[in-house]
């Protein structure tokens, strides 16, 4: 039975051919937009527009003021791969297939190499029948790009016109996207760029020794409650902190591009993170600071200065990308536009009671897969552990100093007398969770205090686990075990 229910649901998505949600008042206009979707790697919903304590991000406030700044923005999967491949397909991780990071080309590897006669090839990646963003949009005439990093597969699924590398440097993004604007222009294409920056992304000591003016001050930040407030920890935070100032600096360069040539104003820019920060029981995890992105989005017909504190899920970029361009939004879209929010159009938008996450694993190892899901509704964070009894090994980048730079993990065994809750928080995340976990995030941010088994919440707890439930069953969700998803499918 379990077979069928899966198979039917993929013939149910294909019989139901495209989803039309085009905005015909762009379609009337008889011209696509430009557009600039910029991907920051492993930051948290830190912002100074969004009151983060010891953090300046001039430029990112300035498209907030501009446009519409998401309070309750969350990745659908707090990893890279599924994340970036979540956004680009506006479906779950377990529904299009990509369940974990994958083995891809690098962007500087020659055009073969993302054709199906790669040489990097990853068994795990998105269904063929699945229509991804960037085959949507060069179907359509776009000129696409992408910079830092691919991490998607397979990858001839993510046929982007032109690669870069550049990864952390403003100067060399402004130069990048000009050039990637330039050749555009040659074609007479309008233009999609998914212009990914690297920073906050660890080693953090790499992006900070090359740009040393952007470090924060380790007194001024407010430390995150699932973390020891430690002098060794504040030494890391600074550093991560100095990265998003520094992505800061990436994002200026390109909106001063913009400005030059005379198209800023006439250009959609959408920003986010393709998962929270790169931390323990924050990346590679469930928990609530893995899922928890900043977002914002400006360009022409958006409201400007406007704060919405509406449940925001990752898998709404790609449909609303698509509503913006007037283009047809594939029926396996799991994700709502979000346009009419955008334009403040009455009753429409997801309108979401709950927002739901998952985790599958960080990597191929079978010791990385720990298998959760997540529903929250704004105010309790309900964690779903399907193999609980199972150990789970944090991704290298998570503890290992020598390689990545990482202080917070020998912070936090450090602190085990100081700050017994978070050094009880890392042991419990690596073995020993509970099949069922809530959280309180008014009171409890930190999510220190599991109130699963407290009866003044048996109510809200079942709530939760009926939602998630259904939400299981309605979005394909058939299997405890990652390696059980069904990935990689031909057309039916």
């Amino acid at each position: 039975m379990r077979k069928f229910s899966i198979w039917a649901f993929i013939g149910l998505l294909c019989l139901c051919g495209w989803r039309s949600e085009g905005n015909a008042q762009q379609v009337s206009k008889g011209k696509s937009p430009n557009i600039i979707f910029i991907l920051t790697d492993d930051q948290g919903a830190h912002l100074s527009a969004l009151g983060t304590k010891g953090l300046q991000t001039p430029n990112l406030d300035q498209l907030a003021h501009e446009g519409v700044l998401f309070t309750n923005s969350f990745a659908s999967v707090a990893s890279c791969s599924p994340s970036r491949s979540s956004i680009m397909t506006g479906m779950y991780p377990h529904a299009n297939g990509h369940w974990r990071n994958t083995v891809t080309p690098r962007l500087s590897d020659a055009d073969q190499e993302f054709g199906r006669q790669s040489s990097t090839v990853d068994k795990v990646g998105v269904h063929e029948y699945v229509q991804t963003l960037p085959e949507v949009l060069k179907a359509n005439n776009y000129y696409t790009a992408i910079t830092q990093k691919f991490h998607m597969s397979p990858p001839w699924k993510f046929p982007y016109s032109d690669r870069n590398p550049v990864s952390n440097d403003p100067e060399e993004f402004r130069k990048v996207i000009a050039q990637f604007i330039e050749d555009s222009e040659t074609g007479n294409q309008p233009f999609f760029i998914q212009a990914n920056i690297s920073p906050p992304h660890r080693n953090f000591d790499h992006h900070m020794s090359k740009f040393p003016q952007y470090m924060a001050d380790p007194d001024d930040i407010e430390v995150p409650a699932y973390l020891p407030d430690t002098p060794e920890m504040r030494k890391d935070l600074s550093k991560y902190f100095g990265c998003i100032q520094l992505a800061d600096a990436c994002v200026g360069a390109i909106v001063e591009l913009l400005q030059e040539k005379g198209i800023y104003e006439e250009t959609l820019i959408i920003y986010t993170s393709d998962q929270g920060e790169p931390y323990h029981r924050a990346k590679a995890s469930p928990y609530y600071a893995g899922m928890h992105v900043p977002l914002i989005a400006r360009g022409p017909e958006i409201l400007q200065n406007i704060v919405q504190d509406e449940l925001i899920s990752h898998i709404d970029i790609m449909p609303t990308i698509l509503d913006y361009a007037g283009l047809p939004i594939p029926s396996t879209v799991q994700g709502s536009s979000l346009l009419g929010i955008l334009e403040n159009k009455v009753n429409t938008g997801p309108q979401r009671q709950y927002i739901f996450a998952e985790h599958n694993s960080h990597g191929p190892p079978r010791a990385e897969h720990y298998p959760s899901r997540a529903v929250f509704d704004g105010q309790f964070y309900y964690i779903l552990n399907l193999m609980p009894d199972k150990d789970y090994l944090l991704p290298a980048d998570l503890q290992e100093q020598k390689v990545w730079g990482n202080q917070s993990y020998t912070a936090t065994e450090h602190a085990e007398e100081l700050f017994p809750e978070q050094y009880a928080a890392l042991r419990m995340l690596e073995s020993g969770r509970p099949a069922e976990e809530l959280y309180n995030m008014n009171t409890d941010p930190g999510q220190l205090n599991n109130l699963a088994q407290d009866k003044d919440y048996e109510s809200k707890l079942e709530e939760l686990r009926s939602a998630m439930k259904e939400w299981r069953k309605n979005s394909g969700d058939d299997f405890d075990d990652p390696l059980d998803i069904p990935t990689r499918l031909g057309n039916p």
